[in-house]
């Protein structure tokens, strides 16, 4: 095996493990994003636990990735990987988990909603490990939502859309 080819497959699952890390951080940011007890998180969350249910009864729902600008350019297989979920990754709200689907692809995270501030409010989301993840979400009229992914290596800005 040549050392070029080499390197190329020692990348490719720490990059599918980051694509992974944006759909949550998007949604989840990636998509999405990014606990403990999801929005009953109230205490010590920078937010009353009305403000909290407030965004979280907007939240809960289905999305659709529509589009990712990434801080940093992507590499062609990354870039070409996410030009595909945009017409098939499903992203649900439901309360204390992310749950991300598309052909080939299942996450399915802890998060809570943390500093709601009318649109705006802080999205942490957990990976298995217990690592988190953060994003600043902005609703953005009645069906966006806009997610300011803050953790590497998926930082950038994602736009999720309500699913009909």
């Amino acid at each position: 095996m040549s050392p070029s080819a080499s390197r190329s497959s020692l990348r490719h699952p720490r990059q599918l493990r980051a694509f992974r890390l944006l759909l949550v951080a998007g949604a989840a940011v990636l998509a999405a994003q990014v606990a403990g007890c999801g929005s009953g998180g109230a205490q010590g969350s920078g937010g009353t636990a009305a403000e909290i249910a407030s965004i979280d009864a907007r939240l809960r729902g289905t999305f659709r990735l529509v589009r990712f600008d990434p801080e940093m350019p992507l590499e062609p297989m990354l870039a070409s990987m996410l030009e595909f979920q945009y017409a098939h990754l499903v992203i649900r709200f439901n309360g204390d988990r992310i749950l991300a689907d598309s052909p080939g692809l299942h996450v399915d995270r802890a998060y809570e909603i943390r500093e709601p501030a009318w649109n705006r409010f802080k999205l942490i989301s957990y990976d298995e490990a217990g690592v988190a993840y953060e994003a600043v979400c902005e609703f953005s009229g009645e069906k966006e939502l806009i997610v300011y992914a803050q953790t590497p290596p998926w930082k950038g800005v994602a736009t999720l859309r309500r699913a009909q």
